[in-house]
């Protein structure tokens, strides 16, 4: 399993163990909603965060791969001229 599905799995987990909690609790239906949209908002905000650090380190390494790719795409060109030029 990956370490997104972990994360969004334990996310979720979370969350539902949230709204349980407060659902099943003795307290007013207004102050019960008020609690289920705060923790909406808290886990909208680590789920967020945590995507934005995923998406940071998918495109560092997408960056690092495209450079790799035209380097070694480069040498290939090169060795294709000498080639040609050895050829003649």
């Amino acid at each position: 399993m990956s370490r997104l599905n972990i994360l969004v799995s334990a996310i979720i987990g979370s969350f539902i163990g949230a709204v349980l909690g407060v659902l099943f609790a003795p307290d007013k239906g207004e102050n019960t909603r008020k609690q289920l949209s705060e923790k909406g908002d808290e886990y909208a905000e680590v789920f967020k965060s945590e995507m934005d650090e995923f998406l940071k380190k998918v495109q560092s390494k997408y960056d690092v791969a495209l450079k790799e790719t035209e380097e070694i795409l480069n040498k290939g060109k090169e060795k294709v001229e000498e080639l040609k030029k050895s050829s003649k």
